[in-house]
């Protein structure tokens, strides 16, 4: 058969990154257009309430929410982080009109940090890390990662990192609102928001890299050849399989290979 030209000859497929594909901390956090976004409304309410004061802040802080949805249906942008950002600063504003404090508005932040941080060391802490079930949904590589110590210290580190992240955004921005620094609270708020984030996410990516298996692209065991059945050999070099001898592609059934331990094997040829 001659030989294939280079017209006929395709280039091999990219490499599928898959489950390795890493985000960049952009990517993370939305580029420098989620940063600003999520920046708005928080930037919009401290502005307002310390010139024309809180209802005027909450106001001011919703319709730039809202302005900001309407602008990427506008554009048919994604609007997912969009409408996030108007629930959390609706329910903030709520919140922040019932105490009658500006400091109000960041409590919802506050206390969804602290529920978060002690959930994710409580699920430590009994042995079942939640990045784990978070890892599971996003990467193959984890399923069953209970059972496999290397997955399940994967799974400890990811979720330690976020432990540490929601307990630094505890810890500050609930020490600034014991003082009552509502400037500083929303300078928090928007540093140890999407920015860290995308940090922690970049971090998460580098555990599930380093620590999970490869992927096997091995016959799976539920398809491989069960001991004792027939294994086909077309034109391949003579084999023993099971203690018998085979030439001349011949297969070896579990009557055939079922000698004992140490014996010689057996030399079958077609016609014997």
């Amino acid at each position: 058969m001659p030989p294939a030209s280079p017209s006929d000859q395709q280039p091999p497929p990219a490499p599928d990154r898959g489950a390795d594909s890493a985000p960049t901390l952009a990517e993370a956090v939305g580029g420098p257009r989620g940063i600003i976004d999520s920046a708005i409304p928080t930037v919009a309410f401290v502005t307002v309430n310390a010139e024309a004061g809180l209802t005027a802040g909450i106001i001011v802080a919703i319709a730039a929410a809202f302005g900001l949805v309407a602008l990427r249906l506008v554009r048919r942008e994604p609007v997912q982080q969009a409408f996030s950002g108007l629930f959390a600063v609706g329910f903030a504003a709520f919140i922040a009109s019932r105490t009658g404090q500006a400091e109000g508005f960041f409590l919802p932040s506050i206390a969804k940090n602290a529920v978060c941080a002690v959930v994710g060391l409580l699920s430590v802490l009994v042995g079942r890390p939640v990045g784990g079930y978070v890892m599971v949904g996003f990467d193959k590589r984890y399923a069953g990662w209970q059972e496999k110590p290397a997955l399940r210290r994967a799974a400890v580190w990811a979720t330690l990192v976020w432990i540490a992240v929601f307990g630094l955004r505890f810890v500050i921005q609930g020490l600034l609102y014991l003082a009552g620094e509502t400037g500083w609270l929303a300078a928090a708020n928007i540093a140890l928001g999407l920015p860290l984030f995308g940090a922690a996410v970049l971090a998460t990516f580098a555990i599930v890299r380093r620590l999970a298996p490869p992927v096997d692209d091995a016959v799976p065991v539920d398809d491989a050849v069960p001991a004792g059945d027939a294994v086909p050999v077309d034109g391949a070099a003579p084999a023993v399989v099971g203690g018998v001898l085979l030439a001349d592609g011949e297969a070896a059934g579990p009557a055939e290979h079922g000698s004992a331990e140490g014996a010689e094997p057996t030399v079958r040829r077609p016609g014997n």
